[in-house]
């Protein structure tokens, strides 16, 4: 049985991912997937998610596809236009409640019971 790292929780012995916290249980996580970013980007994405997948810094990224784009008879265009097409756009951050989760009071005549002490 493997053990996450994070949340203590046993799993399957060849589990790559924990079942409980969802965490890489592995010794080497996989790269990032290629997605377009929604943070930082300039037009599409493009150059963001490339930088965030291959661990580049997004400028040299963009500095490459503007020469290509002058130098390069206009190829660094059809590329990033081929890349805004298939790499998708990350998914939105999960949203937090707007309002504080409060518990109800209880019903009148209702007893309460309070948790064993050790």
């Amino acid at each position: 049985m493997t053990t996450c790292p994070y949340c203590k929780t046993g799993n399957h012995p060849q589990a790559v991912k924990c079942a409980a916290c969802g965490s890489w249980i592995g010794a080497h996580t996989p790269a990032r997937e290629w997605e377009r970013a929604r943070e930082g980007k300039m037009i599409a994405g493009v150059c963001r998610g490339l930088a965030n997948r291959f661990d580049l810094p997004v400028a040299a990224l963009r500095v490459a596809f503007l020469l290509t784009l002058l130098f390069g008879a206009g190829i660094g265009l059809l590329v990033y236009i081929a890349f805004w097409i298939a790499m998708p756009l990350e998914p939105e951050p999960a949203a937090l409640p707007t309002q504080p989760i409060v518990t109800p009071p209880p019903a009148p005549g209702t007893q309460i019971q309070s948790p064993p002490s050790a």
